[in-house]
């Protein structure tokens, strides 16, 4: 097990480390820290887990990775067993128990090189969050399974997979000529022939970007990558060594993150027409209206249905305005060429609570749709000169009016204060169930890999000092008692927080919180973690 680290925090790092060393069957966790922190090797050594770190620091991710394979191979050569399959987690990804027992079966056709797993997300009301399943919801619940057919195959995610060892030293590790190794060194294992499949099982639950500005950085990454692998490959040749299905995959897969200029074109063609009064329609403002209104909602209600209801129309509008920076983004390194640097998505808290700045472009375009939807009005009314007919006027105005619609949902959604950085590393869950500290009964009102929030009965706990918190499923937690308060008539509130590196303490809350036993929350099936409520405080 690999697990890929450089800056996270603590309350990031500890759970996924706790739970990978706590899965069945036997294995080794290995923490690939290119922070060279001393508190990770303290905490993994308590763990059980493996700390390897490196002199230099190259190709990020994919050259930590590298570094890994390269020593399995030098201990295998000086006589230490053989590793035949790494599982890889991206280091905000929290294994659940069943990660290699639900998968490691699929190897045992010797054609297969890559099992990749759906990405899913516990920190519910991050910026991409739908109420649904998240903007990537749809590429992981309905896109990749799609992919699991003869002829093509899902490509490596980076995140909640398992690799064949033998596949990737044919193909000379993985891949580091891009920013996107994932995907490139899929390409690189099917022009050998390697097969690839998608288990669509939740396996593991991780951390979607919180802010509008770690989102951005992450799909600018992601796009830019996309282009580097189009063109160091030369995808729009690759049909000689392709399936047609794959073919076609991965020309739409890397071709998708321009839709933002096809976008920005969308918003620029009705202003061109309004400015310019050119003739776009023959019927009437009326019945121009009732088939452009019958039209759209009829395309809303079948694209939905299409994507197996794995979308939520407002958020995903109010996200679509991202695609013009990222697809500028895009195009200009196509132009340029300039070398690209991986960027780390950043997990956990900021110094200070800011809220989200909108790209330029998008108050630029505002400003401009705003203006001149202000000087067709003025036309219309005859105010200033205008040729256009009403029929036109209306047909471009209603196309101009939606697109200032989602620019504003998605500048507004960006300043959001619910999408505002956090001083707060740990993302907290409201579960709230019967729990006893130091013995005295309370119940539960929120927890995270930070602490907890309890509230008790009677004025029977100190004022500080070290507690006992004991949650169902007879998990037993030592806490400090921060603070205690009263909260309504005959009640108080305690608010709890883990001692600084009780590296024990962080493994029985890791557990407790990702691996929850069975029946220790009222309502949860079995292996369901009690971080996945929706529910977040």
């Amino acid at each position: 097990m690999l697990i890929p680290t450089y800056n996270e925090p603590v309350e990031v790092l500890a759970p996924t480390i706790a739970a990978a060393c706590a899965l069945q069957p036997r294995h080794e966790t290995w923490v690939l820290d290119d922070g060279s922190r001393p508190w990770v090797a303290e905490m993994c050594a308590s763990f059980g887990a493996r700390v390897v770190t490196r002199a230099e620091h190259d190709h990020a991710k994919a050259g930590n990775m590298n570094h890994a394979l390269d020593l399995m191979a030098a201990e295998e050569a000086a006589g230490k067993d053989p590793i035949d399959v790494i599982a890889v987690l991206d280091c905000d990804h929290v294994p659940l128990p069943t990660f290699l027992t639900a998968t490691l079966g699929w190897f045992a056709d010797e054609e297969i090189a890559l099992i990749q797993g759906p990405q899913a997300f516990y920190n519910s009301g991050a910026f991409d969050d739908d109420g649904i399943s998240g903007e990537q919801g749809l590429f992981f619940n309905v896109l990749m399974p799609s992919r699991n057919v003869p002829g093509a195959g899902p490509f490596w995610c980076g995140s909640t997979s398992l690799l064949r060892i033998k596949a990737l030293r044919e193909v000379g590790g993985v891949a580091t000529e891009t920013i996107t190794e994932d995907m490139h060194t899929t390409l690189k294992l099917i022009r050998l022939g390697w097969k690839t499949v998608y288990h669509h099982q939740t396996l593991a639950v991780g951390l979607a970007p919180a802010t509008a500005d770690q989102y951005l950085l992450q799909r600018r990454r992601w796009g830019m990558g996309a282009m580097q692998i189009l063109t160091y490959e030369r995808l729009w040749a690759a049909k000689s060594w392709m399936t047609w299905r794959n073919f076609h995959e991965y020309i739409n897969g890397t071709l998708w993150w321009l839709e933002g200029i096809a976008t920005l074109i969308a918003f620029i063609i009705p202003m061109a027409v309004m400015v310019s009064g050119a003739q776009t329609s023959t019927a009437g403002p009326v019945e121009f209206t009732l088939a452009f209104a019958a039209m759209f909602w009829v395309r809303l209600w079948g694209a939905k249905r299409l994507m197996r209801h794995q979308i939520h129309w407002p958020t995903a509008f109010a996200l679509r305005i991202f695609r013009v920076p990222v697809g500028m983004a895009c195009l200009w390194w196509l132009v340029s060429r300039k070398s690209l640097e991986f960027q780390v998505t950043p997990k956990g808290a900021a110094e200070l609570r800011l809220r989200g700045r909108a790209p330029r472009i998008l108050i630029v375009l505002i400003v401009i749709v705003g203006a001149i939807i202000l000087y067709a009005t003025a036309g219309v009314l005859g105010w200033v000169p205008w040729r256009t007919s009403p029929g036109s006027t209306i047909a471009a105005g209603v196309w101009l009016v939606l697109a200032g619609v989602v620019l504003v949902l998605g500048t507004l959604r960006i300043r959001a204060a619910e999408f505002a950085t956090s001083r707060r590393s740990a993302h907290r869950v409201t579960v709230k169930v019967p729990v006893t500290v130091s013995g005295v009964p309370g119940q539960l009102l929120d927890i995270s890999m930070g602490g907890a929030a309890v509230r008790v009965g009677a004025d029977a706990l100190p004022e500080s000092g070290r507690v006992l918190l004991e949650l169902p499923g007879d998990a037993r937690i030592p806490l400090d008692i921060v603070r205690v308060w009263s909260s309504s008539k005959g009640e108080y509130t305690a608010s709890l927080r883990v001692r600084d590196r009780d590296w024990e303490a962080y493994r029985r809350l890791s557990l407790w919180l990702f691996h929850t036993p069975d029946n220790a929350l009222p309502g949860f099936p079995p292996g369901v973690p009690a971080v996945a409520t929706r529910e977040s405080a």
